[in-house]
């Protein structure tokens, strides 16, 4: 298995620095993950770009910084919130191009908010962000997240028969062990919608772990993933309190090219 890593490994560290940790590190695949709106301007996509060429590195995918603020200006019920960020998303997918990436990865809406957040709304308007990003070559792709209306799999099977083609998910190994989901039953049910993976490690004691570093059965999940006809790539997130992260990655990737 080849793996890449997301420069979230290294938070706080600037994300410029981490992705150049990354490629210390022999990784030739990396997601980034955004942390403030300057990071999205031309000089500091142009840093970006040179570091992925020093390397010989594919950025694969972006993740906004604004997650945290999806639930409200994307999904919430004061419209005017959504048209506003709009012009942020349309910069993430021209800067995902920018980048040579293919997905944008999208938190969504909490699972409970103090004003309800009706399906319908959450499929209408992920469908346009979906849209918008294709004008760019890019895909918006759902993760699963733990306390997210995503971590349930009713919800994503709706979402799936809603949004239809624009339907393509990030399976997050940690995210669906913190919801109480079996990851197996995850992927058998979403099989051919799974366009990326967040890889991390497990224990019963401990819900994120660098590959290699627990018990869970990457091999296994390798394999049910290929029987799916994924063809996406594994990209290494795991949180760094309690972590030589650059270590830490440095041995998952080589554990992973084992499997």
């Amino acid at each position: 298995m080849i793996a890449g890593a997301s420069t979230s490994c290294f938070y706080p560290l600037e994300t410029e620095k981490a992705l150049d940790l990354i490629g210390r590190a022999w990784f030739r695949k990396a997601e980034v993950f955004f942390n403030a709106a300057c990071e999205l301007e031309e000089p500091f996509i142009a840093e970006l770009n040179a570091i992925r060429r020093r390397y010989g590195m594919e950025i694969v995918s972006i993740h906004p910084y604004s997650s945290f603020m999806e639930t409200q200006c994307i999904f919430g019920d004061y419209e005017r919130r959504f048209h506003d960020i709009l012009p942020l998303y349309e910069r993430y997918f021209e800067v995902c191009a920018e980048l040579g990436g293919k997905y944008v990865v999208l938190h969504g809406a909490l699972k409970k908010t103090k004003m309800p957040i009706p399906d319908e709304r959450y499929f209408e308007r992920f469908n346009y962000l979906a849209d918008l990003a294709k004008k760019h070559g890019v895909v918006l792709a759902q993760e699963n997240v733990n306390l997210f209306k995503s971590e349930s799999i009713d919800f994503l099977k709706r979402m799936r028969e809603a949004v239809r083609g624009n339907f393509k998910l990030v399976f997050d190994v940690k995210q669906a062990i913190r919801a109480g989901q079996d990851v197996f039953e995850f992927v058998n049910t979403f099989s051919s919608d799974i366009c990326h993976v967040h890889l991390s490690d497990n224990t019963p004691e401990k819900d994120c772990l660098p590959p290699g570093r627990g018990t869970f059965d990457i091999k296994q999940l390798k394999s049910k993933l290929l029987m799916g006809g994924y063809t996406g790539d594994y990209i290494i997130e795991i949180y760094s309190p309690g972590f030589d992260v650059e270590r830490e990655l440095v041995r998952s990737r080589i554990f992973l090219e084992g499997i």
